[in-house]
């Protein structure tokens, strides 16, 4: 089985990742253009941060963030696969930099020689186009974006 696990709703995601790293919550908050997110730290939190991976996906299914191993067959993640969870914050006088593991990167570009370069789907929503087939049509070339997507996510990740 892959560890690795893809999100359906990366909006409910980000909110719940948001709530998490805050304390306001951000899962249940209405938005408004007066009022687009939440300004008070929720005690106690209807959110707490997961101390286990059952829990972190009882919460993420909770939020609708709708999670699913990157199996080629989409199967839902459902928090009894016995898989290990560390929750790691810093906080700002702190750099982490998490590196991704070197078995997933080899398995992520496996994938990547096989189907292509896929990108989470809010990307055509926010730049109004598609990935251009002539620039990821050799694998040197999606190799490249590969590195500069491993290296943008690992610096971006809690840096």
């Amino acid at each position: 089985m892959t560890a690795r696990i893809n999100v359906g709703n990366h909006q409910a995601w980000g909110k719940l990742v948001k709530t998490w790293a805050t304390g306001r919550n951000y899962v249940d908050h209405e938005a408004t253009e007066a009022d687009p997110g939440p300004t008070d730290v929720e005690k106690p939190t209807r959110w707490p941060k997961p101390t286990s991976f059952k829990e972190f996906v009882e919460q993420c299914i909770k939020a609708n963030a709708r999670l699913f191993f990157a199996d080629g067959l989409n199967t839902p993640v459902t928090g009894d696969e016995g898989l290990g969870f560390v929750l790691l914050q810093a906080n700002s006088n702190t750099s982490v930099l998490r590196l991704p593991a070197a078995d997933k990167i080899a398995e992520s570009e496996v994938d990547l020689l096989k189907d292509g370069y896929p990108l989470p789907d809010f990307y055509d929503r926010i730049y109004d186009r598609k990935v251009e087939p002539t620039k990821v049509a050799t694998k040197v070339q999606r190799f490249m974006l590969h590195a500069e997507r491993v290296g943008e996510y690992t610096i971006n990740t809690c840096h």
